[in-house]
C-alpha cells in the first residue's frame, strides 16, 4: 500500500486535512485527495514521507478484518520494510 509519492498522489491545494492519528511511535496525516475517479483518503506518514491513496474499495476491505488479521497484516509490512 505504500509507496514513494508520485506526481498523481503529490499533495495539492485542493487536498483537505481531514485528521491526524497519532501514538507513540507514528504520526499519519490523513488527507480528502480528489483525483479523476472520485475523491480518495491520501494517507501522508509525517515520520517517514511515505504516502498512498485508498479508495472506498480498499477502505471496505479493511472493514472486513479481524483484529488479528489486521495485525498480521501491518507485521507483514513492517517486516518487510526492515533492513535485512
Amino acid at each position: 500500500m505504500n509507496s514513494s509519492p508520485s506526481s498523481s498522489e503529490a499533495t495539492h491545494q485542493e487536498d483537505v486535512l481531514l485528521c491526524r492519528v497519532s501514538c507513540e511511535s507514528a504520526s499519519v496525516a490523513v488527507l480528502l485527495h480528489p483525483t479523476g475517479n472520485g475523491r480518495r483518503l491520501l494517507l501522508v506518514s509525517e515520520r517517514t514521507g511515505q504516502r498512498t491513496l485508498l479508495d472506498a474499495t480498499v477502505l471496505d476491505a479493511l472493514c472486513a478484518l479481524t483484529p488479528s488479521a489486521a495485525t498480521a497484516l501491518v507485521r507483514t509490512a513492517v517486516q518487510e520494510g526492515a533492513p535485512a
